[in-house]
């Protein structure tokens, strides 16, 4: 089984914005030396939690300080670009970092109502408009545009994943119709359906970058080989779930210390164990037990893990872990682009 990241640039107390981009280039760093397959970046937009708001650009940088690890948004939230400046930013990281790179793409703002508005002044993007974008955008990678051309030319696209929760039987069919890869956000949809991995692999229709059908499932993921701090994580994980579930993000991520006097109600637990399906939760051995569950249920061989910590160095102790477990550095195919 594959192992992927996807990391938001966590703002932690005390610490800067630029810290926390900074710990993302290290954390790609520790990925890629640990055998991870994957690393994709998220966007999100005036939301001081998660401070990564260009993906693109971020995306160059880790490129050059990395070797073999795939290099990707999770994602470009398409409704607030243009898909031709989309498509010749792709293929200027594609152009740098060949067969590395992944295309991304969501459907969400990534923020507020207000933000949204001073990204593209519209706040009613349809399910269709979507789809026309991100049909441009596929046009755009593949030079099908007569008028306008996507610099700078490259020998290959790069493969185009959707971003799903995956919480209904067809929210798979439009990228199996039209050759994409399938990413399934668990850890913002508790309850992902089987039934719609079934029915992107049934329609399924091959494409030159993806002949195959390919799932990612993505899910929050607190590890720690300690069963004190996993409970601190854990903690952190929670509250983060709470305030965000509630529309009221958390500033930053906070020190264990401050965390020890709060306390959950009777409610927030119940809601709690309700999202439970979005993530998971243990020591290295026993991610890996979840992992391999998880992946026979939605056939597929990879999951990405979404961390949130109190520290680089948690993140880094438990991709450590995980990379042992899985074996990760013995697993890979350097020809496997």
């Amino acid at each position: 089984m594959k192992l992927s990241i996807l990391d938001q640039s966590l703002l932690i107390e005390g610490k800067t914005g630029a810290d926390a981009v900074r710990d993302t280039v290290s954390l790609a760093i520790a990925a890629d030396e640990l055998g991870f397959h994957r690393i994709w970046l998220s966007e999100h937009h005036n939301l001081s939690f998660l401070q990564g708001s260009s993906p693109i650009v971020l995306l160059s940088a880790i490129g050059a300080q990395t070797k073999q690890i795939r290099i990707g948004s999770g994602g470009v939230m398409l409704p607030n670009h243009s898909a031709f400046h989309i498509a010749e930013n792709f293929r200027m990281l594609e152009s740098l970092y060949p067969n590395r790179v992944d295309c991304g793409i969501g459907r969400a703002s990534g923020g507020d109502a207000f933000s949204r508005s001073l990204l593209n002044g519209n706040d009613r993007i349809t399910n269709q408009d979507f789809e026309q974008q991100v049909s441009a955008l596929d046009m755009y990678l593949h030079d099908e545009c007569k008028r306008a051309k996507a610099n700078p030319s490259t020998l290959k696209a790069p493969p185009i994943w959707m971003l799903s929760g995956g919480g209904h039987r067809n929210s798979g069919i439009y990228p199996a119709e039209n050759g994409l890869g399938l990413a399934i956000a668990a850890f913002i949809n508790p309850n992902p359906t089987p039934e719609a991995a079934v029915e992107y692999i049934r329609r399924f229709k091959p494409s030159e970058e993806l002949p195959e059908p390919k799932i990612i499932l993505a899910y929050n993921c607190i590890c720690a080989e300690d069963p004190k701090r996993l409970a601190q994580l854990k903690k952190l994980s929670d509250l983060f779930r709470l305030t965000r579930d509630s529309g009221n993000y958390m500033q930053y991520v906070p020190s264990a210390d401050k965390l020890d006097g709060i306390h959950f109600s009777k409610q927030q637990k119940e809601y709690l164990e309700s999202i439970s399906g979005r993530e998971l939760v243990g020591n290295a051995k026993q991610i890996f037990e979840q992992a391999k569950k998880i992946g026979a249920d939605f056939y597929s061989d990879e999951i990405m893990l979404s961390m949130i910590s109190y520290t680089l160095e948690d993140r880094i102790s438990a991709i450590k872990a995980l990379s042992e477990t899985f074996q990760l550095n013995k697993k890979i195919d350097k020809n496997e682009k």
